[in-house]
């Protein structure tokens, strides 16, 4: 019925959604578009013009399956994404909200994540991420030229093309840093998420996240940074912690550890 919807009404539809919002943190947009069959959303160069011509960090398609999960991907203008935190809570709101859905938990599949989103009583969501591995990185020499003494105790994931985590001395501090773009881009393909905790407040993180090899320098709004952060911290389970994205636009979002997953709690928002 929800694909038959899809077909008959909303084949030509981009919707719009505004995620990791609240009050002076204005999140980052995501377009959604609904795929009427699995031609067009594997059609990579279609996909691809689509997200141009929105020219939003990310441009999610979803090819719904009634009986499984439903297909998801995600363009920037510069590419396809490896994975999209915002925007996978931007198309849960549009399959819940404005094809009015019954289904209150929804489960996602990408080439490589599989992505469960649930709506929350006071209509929120939650999105629950797989913990990663940190492990001390061998780069700390060639890293630290690069950014600076201020850098510490910095970790990577396996994958490199995954992510360096580093901590940075209090919230000054991220909010100056800066690094050299172009000896950064030589010298790895992970993104790079910086961090620091609150000296008065034990459960509020803030952190940055730049990508600069993949188009953008610094992403506004970032959910795929939370289970690095948690794995980062060795958060303890069942515990809220606030994180505070200080990008210039500023993303807010609550996560909690539980067991080998990370809870993301977020809001999701139709611009006015």
């Amino acid at each position: 019925m929800l694909k038959k919807h899809i077909e008959d009404t909303h084949k030509n539809a981009v919707f719009v959604r505004q995620v990791f919002c609240s009050g002076r943190y204005k999140g980052n947009t995501a377009h959604v578009k609904l795929c009427v069959n699995l031609a067009e959303f594997t059609n990579d160069v279609y996909l691809q013009s689509v997200a141009i011509r929105n020219g939003v960090a990310a441009t999610v398609f979803i090819f719904v399956q009634p009986d499984g999960p439903h297909l998801i991907r995600w363009f920037s203008p510069h590419g396809e994404i490896q994975f999209c935190g915002h925007g996978t809570l931007a198309a849960a709101d549009v399959l819940i909200t404005a094809l009015n859905s019954s289904q209150e938990t929804l489960n996602f599949q990408s080439a490589s994540h599989s992505i469960c989103v649930k709506r929350t009583a006071s209509s929120k969501y939650i999105m629950f991420l797989p913990q990663p591995e940190l492990r001390i990185s061998s780069l700390t020499h060639d890293m630290h030229n690069i950014f600076g003494q201020e850098v510490r105790n910095l970790k990577q994931t396996k994958s490199e093309n995954g992510y360096f985590v580093a901590q940075l001395p209090n919230r000054d501090s991220l909010l100056k840093f800066d690094f050299a773009v172009d000896k950064y881009c030589q010298t790895t393909r992970r993104a790079l998420v910086v961090t620091t905790r609150d000296d008065n407040h034990s459960n509020t993180l803030y952190f940055r996240y730049f990508a600069p090899q993949y188009g953008v320098k610094e992403d506004s709004a970032t959910g795929s940074a939370a289970p690095l952060l948690a794995a980062f911290w060795q958060l303890p389970n069942n515990q809220v912690f606030n994180c505070f994205q200080l990008s210039s636009h500023g993303a807010f979002y609550q996560i909690s550890r539980e067991s080998n997953q990370v809870c993301v709690f977020a809001s999701v928002q139709t611009p006015s």
